[in-house]
């Protein structure tokens, strides 16, 4: 283990950090959660979902002073894929319908700018897919930040958590909890 700068030490010790990864912890911990039934994950994973986003929201973003390009690191290196898949088991009971990108806006039928036609149409999520990918991203990230291994890969690690959450997993996870929230509000029975 190489020594660790303490401008990375000091990121790690903020707040929002800490906030950050215990969330992510507890997401993991979840999904790799052999134990648990379907009756009890759903309401767990909706909680751990609200915290995870709020964190993800707060989380700062930290500057790349010692990670570049040149760098090459390999994410499967640091991929341990431990989930439980409880929610696989659902098959189509986890599918769900979505607008592409709820904020598509035209004038007089034409697409505004930025934006095509087909981003208005109704398409299918899976929460199975949701949850992996979550899963995925945070697990990695995670491992390289916890190996204290370099400054690199530490600062890789807590600047992947971030881009992720505004870019791919953050709105994996807009997407469960709005699924997640008709059942838990609008009395609908889980899929199990």
């Amino acid at each position: 283990m190489n020594k660790i700068s303490d401008e990375i030490l000091g990121f790690l010790k903020k707040e929002t950090t800490k906030t950050m990864l215990l969330s992510a912890k507890n997401f993991i911990e979840l999904l790799e959660n052999q134990n648990i039934s379907l009756t009890d994950f759903y309401p767990k994973l909706h909680e751990n979902l609200i915290n995870l986003y709020l964190s993800g929201h707060l989380f700062d973003s930290i500057p790349l002073n010692h990670f570049n390009n040149e760098n090459n690191l390999d994410d499967d290196k640091y991929f341990k894929n431990l989930n439980c898949s409880l929610i696989s088991n659902l098959k189509e009971g986890s599918l769900y319908w979505e607008i592409f990108d709820p904020t598509y806006s035209e004038t007089n039928g034409v697409p505004s700018l930025g934006w095509r036609e087909e981003d208005k149409i109704p398409v299918q999520g899976w929460l199975d897919d949701d949850m992996s990918d979550i899963y995925r991203d945070l697990k990695t990230q995670i491992t390289k930040i916890e190996s204290l291994e370099s400054n690199e890969i530490v600062e890789d690690g807590l600047w992947n958590l971030k881009w992720s959450f505004l870019h791919h997993w953050g709105k994996h996870c807009i997407d469960a909890l709005r699924y997640l929230h008709y059942f838990i509000y609008d009395g609908k029975k889980y899929p199990i």
